[in-house]
This record gives structure tokens, C-alpha cells and sequence, in this order.
């Protein structure tokens, strides 16, 4: 019965460690990972609690033997540990999850919230990744605030190009 509170107490250290210090174990989990990143420390160490836990409260509380309480434990292990899983790849694969790089910013729609001069910067604003910024650019042509654009390529850190896009104001009925 010791061993499933050590189990238990071992895991839920090493599980607050890796919640508030980071995942310092999940290179040694990601060598083990054959279940396409649903794997990760956070799952075992909550498995290992839970089978622990459980384990040890039915060797403690019930008649039942060493054998039977390790399944047990197993069982509940593996379902807290599937829903740990289940969460953690939804936080890490959502929408927001990813990390924006310039190359995010290429082919998306803007506005231009500070005009741009045919020879110097202006400013738009774009939603990327469900992340709203701002970034510096110019254009061929002078664009008023408010404008329609789509970046075209990057300049430089926090620097692109847009062109104009057309307004649907403009079209035809």
C-alpha cells in the first residue's frame, strides 16, 4: 500500500513542478510518444497520481486485493489521463495556440488605420490566428486611413507591404 502513496505523492510533485516551473520531463516523453502528441508529461504524471490515489483508497478503505486496487487504479488513471491528454492538445492545437511568425502575416486582409504616404510608413491593423496586431507599412501608392489591404510580403521585423483591395463600395449592383 506504501508504494501506491509514494507512486501518488512522487507524481503530484513532479506534476505542480511541471505546471508551474514548465514541462521539464516532456523531451523523455516525446522519445515514448506513439500517439501523435497526445502523450505528454502532464498525462502521465496525472496517471501516475491518479493510479496511486485510487489505488491507494481502495487498499485503505475496502477488503479488496492488491491486484484488484492496481487495476483500479489503472482504470481511473487512464481515463484522468485521457482527459488531461484531450485538454492539453486542445490548449496546444487551438486556433491561438500557434505561434505568429511574419510569414503568418502574407496574403491576409487589413485596414489601415494610419494613412500611408506614397514614400514612408502608415499603419494596419489585421487579425491573425484570432490575434489582433498592428504593424507598420507601405505601399506603391498612397493609402487613407480606413482602406482595404492585403499584405504582400514582409520588409522587415514588424514591416510589410500591402496592396489595395478593392471596395466592395465600388462594385457594380
Amino acid at each position: 500500500m506504501l508504494i501506491l502513496w509514494v507512486i501518488a505523492g512522487v507524481a503530484l510533485l513532479l506534476l505542480v513542478l511541471t505546471v508551474t516551473v514548465g514541462d521539464f520531463l516532456d523531451g523523455v516523453v516525446d522519445a515514448l510518444d506513439f500517439t501523435g502528441g497526445y502523450l505528454s508529461s502532464t498525462v502521465v504524471l496525472s496517471f501516475l497520481a491518479t493510479f496511486g490515489i485510487v489505488g491507494g483508497l481502495l487498499l485503505a478503505t475496502t477488503d479488496v486485493s492488491v491486484l484488484v486496487a492496481s487495476l483500479g487504479g489503472v482504470a481511473a488513471g487512464a481515463v484522468v489521463g485521457a482527459g488531461a491528454g484531450a485538454a492539453t492538445r486542445a490548449l496546444t492545437i487551438g486556433p491561438t495556440a500557434h505561434q505568429i511568425t511574419s510569414s503568418d502575416y502574407v496574403g491576409q486582409a487589413a485596414t489601415v488605420t494610419t494613412s500611408i504616404p506614397s514614400d514612408g510608413l502608415g499603419q494596419i491593423s489585421l487579425v491573425v490566428a484570432g490575434q489582433s496586431t498592428a504593424l507598420a507599412a507601405r505601399a506603391d501608392g498612397p493609402l487613407p486611413t480606413g482602406s482595404g489591404v492585403t499584405v504582400v510580403s514582409n520588409l522587415g521585423p514588424g514591416v510589410v507591404k500591402v496592396i489595395s483591395t478593392p471596395s466592395s463600395s465600388n462594385d457594380s449592383n
